[in-house]
């Protein structure tokens, strides 16, 4: 949608928010999949951008030694930023995967423990069959 100066105006939806609709704040049924994918792409696009500004660097478009030091500033900025950004999702990632190896511990320690009271015993090494190996 456009306003009368011809700008570009994005318009947010009046409905509010139900359980069921996604919230832009964050949602803790987020796959994860999808949170990991999402960091690649904001590495990926770091590096693009670090491949990028060193591109403009090797075009000698900044002649002068004050520009040359600013290009030095702006890759540690875009540096910096990009260890930033990476280490405040992998924090909450990190919250994330020790809670479901939890959460999956128990739930195979349950399971473990139903099948011994039904009489199931896992197969251990030394019941298995053995396999011949070729050397």
């Amino acid at each position: 949608m456009q306003d009368q100066s011809g700008h570009v105006v994005v318009v947010k939806s009046k409905k509010p928010n139900t359980k069921g609709s996604s919230n832009r704040t964050g949602s803790k049924n987020a796959p994860k999949m999808l949170v990991y994918e999402a960091l690649a792409t904001l590495n990926r696009d770091f590096e693009q951008t670090l491949r990028d500004l060193n591109q403009l660097e090797e075009l000698c478009i900044f002649p002068h030694r004050w520009q040359r030091k600013f290009v030095k500033t702006w890759r540690a900025t875009l540096e910096e930023t990009r260890a930033w950004a990476s280490f405040e999702v992998l924090e909450v990632l990190h919250r994330i995967e020790e809670r479901e190896w939890v959460r999956f511990g128990r739930i195979r320690q349950r399971a473990e423990k139903q099948s011994e009271s039904d009489g199931i015993v896992a197969p251990s090494e030394s019941t298995q069959p053995k396999t011949r190996r070729s050397g």
